[in-house]
Parts: structure tokens; sequence; C-alpha cells
């Protein structure tokens, strides 16, 4: 379609809604990954254009189900490796991206295994728009995982939701997660690796991924809760 453009918030919402509403009526395991998924654990938020989701793979048939009777062009072949649902909405874009059972890396190939116990956390979570307002609840992925994914990619725009995750503090059991997460996929050297370079980021570059994601800011004592952190999320 020429001249298209991306759908606007309030139509990223509302397609979130739709869709996750069929998924609960017909059992569907579907959970949120990329930046709504970061809404669900920061209040800090940034701009996206689609909406990112990991789904298993005895699901696959359902969905393509559910985004026909939904009216979106389904795509089973990615770049991603995963499967993709488009619609319009006159000459707006609204797209799906859905992982399946692992999440890749499209850049360097890595990939993150999401353990079959992710899968079964239950948790809701009310998804926000940008601007505040009645949101969705919404399952994300649990928080270890989501870090781990976010600190594969090595994006600008990753490094800003690690920021946003890790900036307040992490618990003791979050953490211990991590870490055992990241050593079952074997990424501990990957991901130790982004840890170190964004602990070597001054606090102006540090400023400035935020401020260019979020258009949030840091101060000096949270640019020093990051760092340690990122230190103790280390394997």
């Amino acid at each position: 379609m020429t001249n298209e453009q991306w759908a606007g918030e309030d139509k990223l919402i509302a397609a979130l809604a739709e869709v996750l509403r069929k998924c609960s009526e017909l059992q569907v395991d579907l959970m949120l990954i990329g930046a709504f998924a970061v809404r669900a654990y920061a209040d800090r938020r940034r701009l996206t254009t689609d909406i990112d989701f990991v789904a298993t793979s005895p699901s696959m048939n359902t969905l393509a189900s559910i985004f026909k009777s939904l009216e979106y062009e389904y795509y089973s072949q990615t770049h991603f490796g995963g499967i993709q649902a488009v619609k319009y909405l006159g000459k707006e874009k609204v797209q799906l991206d859905i992982a399946i059972d692992s999440i890749r890396d499209e850049n360097s190939g890595h990939e993150y295994q999401v353990p079959p116990e992710s899968f079964l956390t239950e948790t809701l979570v009310e998804i926000e728009p940008l601007q505040g307002g009645t949101g969705v609840m919404a399952r994300p992925l649990p928080l270890a995982d989501l870090l781990a994914c976010k600190l594969i990619p090595g994006r600008d725009q990753d490094m800003a939701d690690v920021i946003t995750l890790t900036v307040n503090g992490l618990s003791p059991d979050v953490i211990g997660d991590f870490q055992r997460k990241v050593r079952q996929t074997g990424l501990n050297s990957l991901v130790n690796a982004r840890l170190g370079a964004m602990i070597r980021l001054s606090d102006r570059e540090l400023q400035n991924l935020l401020i260019g994601y979020t258009g949030g800011r840091l101060t000096g004592q949270e640019c020093l809760t990051l760092r340690r952190v990122l230190r103790q999320l280390g394997n």
C-alpha cells in the first residue's frame, strides 16, 4: 500500500485488546515482549510502532485462525523466524510480530529460548497508553526473561529499555532468576559483555540513551543505582 503510515497509539492499544480477547477465549498462550512489555514493569515509556509477542508452537494454527477472523494478513515465514500479522485501517498499518518458543535477534542471529516455566505465568498487568489513561490487561514476559532478551541485541532502544527496567533496582529473586535463565540458554558471555558495555557508559551517555527514547532524565543517584544493578546481574 502506498503512502502507508504506522498506526497511532490509540489504534495499537485497541488492536492489542482485540487480539488478547480472542486469545483468552481460545486459551492461546500469548505474552507481550517489546516496548509494551516494558511498560508493565517501568514508569518511563517509549513510543512503539508495532506490538511484539511470544507464543508457543502448538498455538500457531489457532493464531492463524484468530488473525484470519480479525481480518489480518498473516505471514508464517518471516525474517525473525516467527509469524507476522498485518492489518490496514485506512492507510494506517497495525503490525503484530509473534516470536515462536524463542526470541531471535534478527541482526546477530542470537536466540533466547523462553523456558517452558515462563509461559505458565498468569500475572496480568495493565498496559497503559503512552500518555496515560485506561489501558489493557495483558500478560507480559516475566521480567528476568525480558531483561535477557533486551540485553542480547545491543541496540540503543533495547539499552534504553534496560535502563528503565533496572534504574529503580531489582529484587534478589529477579536477579537470581535472570542469572539462572541466562546460564541455561548459554548466553553468559554475550550478556556479560552487554552488561559491561553499559556499565562503562558515562552518565551523559546514559542520559542521552534515555532522553532519545523516553524523554526522561536520570539523576546522579539513579546512574549509580543503575550501575550497581547491572553489576549484580552479571554471571
